[in-house]
């Protein structure tokens, strides 16, 4: 199972996609495809992507918002440039996960999106603005 992980912040994305299962989870053996993120997103993004154990890449684009961003790395992502085999085209993604920055007492652990938790995380947007805008 192949996961995307994110963290956006107010001009930045942090991404990470993880290959895991069950197994993997119980022997601690999840596999870090590739990793990378997004800073200065507003204008000439600095971008920073490695694959796997290899190189870290640096590169620019003009990026004017995080939605813009993620399209990018999802781009990239599914295009042979990445160097993943494992990810051919958006369909290879079987799930995604988003860091909140702060859920309050409400969230301590990881929980599925519902209507009930996005309007739970936007009752805790007075914890921490800048990383949740309304």
């Amino acid at each position: 199972m192949n996961t995307v992980v994110l963290n956006a912040g107010s001009s930045s994305l942090k991404f990470q996609v993880i290959a895991t299962d069950l197994e993997r989870i119980k022997s601690d053996g999840d596999a870090r495809l590739c990793r990378g993120q997004v800073e200065r997103i507003g204008g000439e993004a600095i971008i920073t992507i490695q694959a796997g154990n290899g190189p870290r890449h640096k590169s620019t684009a003009p990026l004017r918002d995080v939605q813009a961003a993620l399209d990018y790395v999802l781009r990239w992502l599914a295009s042979d440039r990445s160097g993943v085999g494992e990810i051919r085209s958006l369909g290879d993604v079987d799930a995604v996960g988003h860091r909140v920055v702060h859920g309050g007492e409400m969230f301590t652990e990881s929980v599925l999106i519902t209507d009930e938790v996005l309007s739970k995380i936007e009752d805790c947007i007075d914890l921490a603005p800048l990383h949740k805008p309304e």
